[in-house]
């Protein structure tokens, strides 16, 4: 049978919609560039369009690879008499390109997604004062308590990989729809030893499982979203309790200008109290007989997205500088008092210039808070205005209220769809060489466990290098 046609609208399907995700690709680089605070284009610039190019181009093929199969699998499987062929091993090649592209983009946008994560600039402010006006007897443990909190929470994702791989399995395996996926029109998924079983066919079988791993996966996203992260467990939102209760907040910034804040400012004068103390307070907090934990008064919004200016950039990064350096000699260094003395130093300077900020105790550094609109939501971006350069005054510094909790972005949980097609590209790109699900499943399952291996020891050693909390204390 002549497949021409069908391959062909294969690959014009592939140029319309590689050619509209070049454009977008240029989009999102013109929204990072404003948020890096670049004035020119340099090889940076030129870099991040092929990062983008690299995710949007990798997810389209994806998409048109599991588009082809289902095709195939449902009006090669559902037809009455026979108008529809299997293409030969000569006319999957088309096929066997989107599978091998899509699984290599895939792969190192994972790559770059790791890489980007683990060098965001953090730092866990410390709310707490002094009981009797000597900074040396404010505890560490409440920063150490909320950084191994996040560091555990670098790799969190909303769907278990294990449970999913598992699940995919016993579909595939002991339900055996694999035998879906043979080569001949209808449906036999048990076959008798009489019956006339040809062999697979790679197409049919991409489609099946594939089939396996949206439904799978919706069914688990559904429950996590609807039951679990309602009734039992929010670890984003148990993460922000964490903070208020320990008197910390998060300052993160992914970009040069661009981040996230975290208010964990407690409404209660201290939090280094015993147990007694901390429940009186939860008791007070609960009948409103004190502040709310927002960063304004009479709110509760603690999330944020952060565009800063350059001055406050500059100043960040002189500061951060200067208490990276400590950090880089007391490792290199036999650790001294004098020296531990001039390292805690750096970081208060640090702490205290942060606090200030958010405190609005700097004139030079003043910021505005505002929603974002509905526009900037739906392109993921920020506008200026008229209004907001004159509010502004002299700096450019912005906290956008973040319900839809965007500081997910920086860990793997805000990007669950890209490492999902990824662990789905690897399933399909194996059992389409090898025809074995069971192969698939345990090369998806070590694959995934080397990526989150990679996050959270390149997260745990960035949370050592960006903060003052040494490794050894990271759990």
């Amino acid at each position: 049978m002549n497949l021409d046609s069908h391959i062909r609208d294969i690959w014009i399907a592939i140029g319309v919609l590689c050619g509209l995700g070049i454009v977008l690709a240029f989009i999102r680089t013109s929204v990072w560039y404003s948020r890096s605070g670049r004035q020119i284009i340099d090889l940076a610039t030129i870099g991040q369009v092929l990062l983008y190019i690299i995710n949007i181009i990798g997810t389209v093929f994806f998409i048109v690879m599991a588009g082809v199969s289902l095709w195939w699998l449902i009006f090669f499987k559902r037809q009455g008499s026979a108008f529809l062929v299997i293409p030969t091993s000569v006319q999957q090649g088309s096929f066997t390109a989107l599978v091998v592209i899509a699984f290599s983009l895939k792969t190192l946008d994972i790559l770059n997604l790791i890489m980007r994560q683990s060098s965001i600039d953090i730092f866990f402010m410390d709310w707490e004062k002094s009981k009797t006006n000597d900074t040396n007897d404010v505890s560490v443990w409440r920063t150490y308590f909320a950084a191994n909190e996040y560091n555990e929470l670098q790799t969190f994702r909303r769907i278990s990989v294990t449970f999913h791989i598992l699940s995919v399995l016993f579909f595939l395996k002991v339900i055996n729809l694999e035998n879906v996926a043979t080569a001949q029109p209808g449906i036999n998924l048990f076959p008798s030893s009489s019956d006339y079983t040809p062999g697979y066919n790679g197409i049919l079988r991409v489609g099946i499982a594939f089939s396996m791993w949206l439904a799978t996966a919706l069914i688990q996203y559904l429950v996590y979203v609807i039951f679990y992260q309602r009734f039992v467990e929010d670890r984003i939102i148990n993460f922000i309790d964490l903070c208020s209760i320990s008197n910390i907040s998060v300052f993160i910034l992914t970009d040069n200008q661009y981040g996230y804040y975290l208010h964990g400012r407690s409404p209660h004068e201290t939090t280094d109290v015993n147990v007694k103390d901390m429940m009186l307070n939860l008791k007070r907090e609960s009948e409103e007989k004190i502040g709310r934990r927002g960063l304004e008064p009479n709110s509760d919004d603690q999330m944020y997205i952060v565009k800063v200016d350059r001055t406050f950039r500059s100043q960040y990064e002189l500061l951060l500088r200067s208490y990276q350096s400590r950090i880089l000699t007391r490792s290199n260094k036999k650790i001294e008092e004098r020296e531990s003395e001039i390292l805690l130093a750096s970081y208060r300077g640090l702490n205290e210039f942060l606090c200030a900020f958010i405190n609005r105790s700097l004139p030079t550094y003043n910021y505005i808070i505002r929603p974002r609109w509905m526009l900037e939501k739906l392109l993921n971006c920020e506008f200026r205005s008229t209004r907001t350069s004159e509010l502004l005054d002299k700096t450019d510094s912005i906290f956008y209220i973040d319900p839809d909790r965007n500081f997910a972005k920086t860990i793997f949980a805000g990007y669950e769809n890209s490492l999902f097609i990824w662990n789905m590209a690897t399933f399909l790109f194996i059992d389409y060489f090898a025809f074995n699900y069971v192969l698939a499943a345990i090369i998806t399952y070590l694959l995934n466990l080397i990526a989150v291996q990679m996050r959270q020891s390149l997260g745990q050693q960035n949370l050592a290098k960006k903060t003052l909390i040494p490794k050894n204390f990271l759990i």
